[in-house]
């Protein structure tokens, strides 16, 4: 192998530091902001008549105090929350070893001991130096690695100690197993990510939910100027105030989990490669007590369950799925560092830092790719990580900063908000199903880092190039509310045209539709076609194909038709005319066909049923253009890509819902053993 695919530690790292500066960059205490230069006051019900103008389109003369007002200057607090959180996450990084020292009054090891474990460490480390401490204070058999750069510890406990004398191979377990976090390099990141979530914790979330209680119990919104909110109750957006930082709150302790929880089974994935034999670490974790309970275990549950790490000693899965967690957080980290550049209110926004939301973007993308990369075998996650993508995507856009700011500014229902997000959990349910099969054609290829490079910049290509697109969409369906277009009153319809409607924009020109079928198609196609003799992680045999590939073609085809006659219905201005049936019918007909080909499918579902939905639409169309409309008036350009794109977009849906609905079967019996790409371990 010319090179290792980064561990999980490494790729789970990213989330953490994306949130942070994420949320930091819309909201931090008033105190940072008092730096910043504000315009004049401006009253409630003059913001509230010049922000609805706006959102309708209206020039209003009497508004130009807004944006005067606005004419602010928040790029000094921004900077100092930034330098404030790199500073005390890296004063904990460099200080911290040393104080843990003293606050656990950590002595060498000396004697025999200490020189079988510079023989252990020169056995497995060779010249690299590491100081061994112990900690009389604790009885339990335990043992920890810390340190910062030219500075490595490991710690045995008391209990360990006296493993030296009555039980040699439960001892060398123990110290391997910290040795291995050593030799894996995740010292550094395990203190940085520590340090950085404490201070996260202190600079936003802390000062953050304070403020929150004292506006609820003071009814006076915790802002600066809040009597300068319009269309909120002072006690309303104290509440929501509340529920997102403790939403946040949540989905930080996850990242800091996914992080830390990793690291473990990476390092006794490495001792096993020192020592076949797994009988120690075997009878370490059956005879380790048992876990705090919830919730006093949650403070410090650093460690996966120990059954996990049992599981974990006879079979590969558990080192490489990804699960339901890490999709979930990296979709709630997605959505939070799209906030600061596609929300309402951070578009209008002046004079504020720029916010490299496809920086953020790509690096999420290249964590996703190399966490499908490394479970490719993981049958399980098949339709995990679509379901943590569909439920973070749309759980971070509602915790991010903005959001509550949006609500307060842009008064529309509760109902149109929430089918708003139906939007993000599709493409989050899709990109998982996605980015699996991609990961799988390009597996035989990849023996390192530099040749998984060309399925990163895919990945990243895609998810960089659509963001802003579907997050873009959150803001034009409050603008459509506003502006009373499409006037439905069923708030699904509202946001499925208002979608259907960007879409159509953006890709009937039809340059940005050929880079989208030649990305999200004929690049994966083109690897698949030339790695087919080559040996890829098997796939079991489902039973109920037909019932599922029947069942999902009819459903398909019904949704579809329903769907696109209603979107019709307000992009033509005419429901009835021949060419909206006509789109309607190829749209559906696209659907049960890609439906029908990945239900039955044993092998490569997403594949044919991708392949499926491009020939449908190619040959539909051009069956409706050369047979159907030729006696017509010809068709513009636009309307050509517009009948390709329709067909082709619910062919793409259909096909990707019924390969993860397939996942669902019962399996019929079960092929091999997890295989893929090489784990570094």
């Amino acid at each position: 192998m010319n090179g290792r695919i980064p561990s999980a530690t490494a790729s789970a790292f990213v989330l953490l530091i994306s949130l942070a500066f994420a949320t930091t960059a819309i909201y931090r205490p008033g105190v940072f902001d008092l730096l910043s230069t504000h315009g004049p006051e401006v009253a409630a019900k003059v913001r509230e008549a010049c922000l609805l103008a706006a959102l309708k389109g209206r020039d209003d003369p009497a508004c130009e105090v807004m944006s005067r007002a606005a004419d602010q200057d928040l790029r000094p607090g921004t900077l100092l929350c930034f330098a404030t959180l790199i500073l005390l996450t890296g004063l904990q990084y460099w200080f911290g070893p040393a104080w843990r020292i003293r606050r656990r009054r950590l002595r060498p090891v000396v004697g025999e001991v200490h020189d079988e474990l510079r023989r252990l460490s020169e056995e497995v480390l060779g010249g690299r130096r590491v100081v061994f401490l112990l900690d009389v204070l604790n009885p339990a058999v335990a043992g920890l690695a810390f340190g910062r750069a030219g500075h490595r510890y490991v710690v045995i406990s008391r209990g360990t100690l006296m493993l030296f004398e009555r039980d040699r191979p439960l001892f060398r377990a123990v110290v391997l197993h910290e040795l291995a976090h050593v030799r894996n390099r995740d010292l550094d990141i395990t203190a940085v990510t520590l340090a950085m979530w404490r201070s996260y914790a202190a600079v936003i979330l802390v000062p953050g939910l304070l403020a929150a209680v004292i506006g609820v119990l003071s009814e006076h919104a915790p802002f600066l100027r809040s009597e300068q909110m319009p269309f909120g109750s002072n006690v309303v957006l104290s509440w929501l105030f509340a529920a997102q930082i403790a939403g946040l709150a949540v989905l930080s302790w996850l990242t800091r989990s996914v992080v830390l929880q990793s690291r473990e089974l990476m390092a006794d994935a490495r001792v096993l490669s020192w020592q076949e034999d797994a009988t120690p670490l075997r009878r370490l974790f059956e005879e380790a007590p048992a876990p705090r309970r919830w919730p006093v275990s949650l403070r410090v549950r650093t460690h996966p369950h120990l059954a996990v790490r049992r599981a974990a000693l006879d079979d590969q899965a558990p080192l490489v799925r990804q699960g339901f967690v890490f999709p979930l957080a990296l979709g709630g980290c997605f959505s939070l560092t799209m906030d600061p550049a596609t929300s309402l209110t951070a578009q209008g926004r002046t004079n504020t830092l720029p916010w490299p939301a496809e920086v953020f973007a790509l690096l999420l993308a290249v964590a996703l790719g190399l966490r499908a990369l490394r479970a490719v075998g993981a049958d399980s996650d098949a339709v995990h990580v679509p379901l943590g993508l569909a439920v973070g995507l749309a759980g971070g856009w509602v915790l991010a900063p903005s959001r509550m700011t949006d609500h307060a500014l842009a008064p529309f229902p509760v109902s149109v908000q929430l089918a708003g997000l139906v939007v993000l959990a599709v493409a989050g349910l899709l990109l998982g199903v996605w980015v699996r099969w991609v990961a799988r054609v390009w597996a035989p290829r990849v023996q390192g880092l530099w040749s998984a490079l060309a399925l990163l910049l895919l990945i990243a290509a895609v998810v960089t190039l659509s963001a802003r697109t579907f997050y873009g969409i959150q803001t034009d369906i409050i603008i459509a509310h506003v502006q009373k277009y499409p006037a439905v009153s069923d708030p699904l319809a509202h946001v499925l045209i208002s979608a259907q409607i960007v879409l159509d924009t953006r890709l009937s020109a039809g340059v940005l539709l050929l880079i989208a079928i030649v990305l999200l198609m004929l690049a994966p196609m083109a690897v698949r076609l030339a790695t087919l003799g080559e040996r890829r992680p098997p796939m079991p045999r489902r039973n109920g194909r037909i019932a599922l590939a029947l069942g999902c073609g009819a459903t398909a085809a019904v949704i579809t038709a329903m769907v696109s006659g209603t979107v019709n219905g307000y992009v033509f201005q005419s429901p009835g005319t021949t060419l909206s049936g006509f789109i309607a019918a190829g749209a559906a007909f696209g659907a049960a066909l890609a439906a029908g080909v990945a239900g039955l499918s044993g092998t490569s579902p997403v594949a044919k049923g991708m392949v499926t939905g491009l020939a449908a639409a190619v040959l539909y169309a051009l069956v409706l253009e050369l047979v159907v409309l030729p006696m017509r008036a010809a068709l513009p350009w636009m309307l050509h890509m517009l009948i390709l794109e329709r067909i082709l977009e619910a062919a793409l849906i259909a096909g990707l819902a019924t390969a993860l609905l397939a996942r669902l079967l019962p399996v019929r019996r079960e092929l091999g053993s997890v295989g893929g790409v090489p784990v570094r371990g």
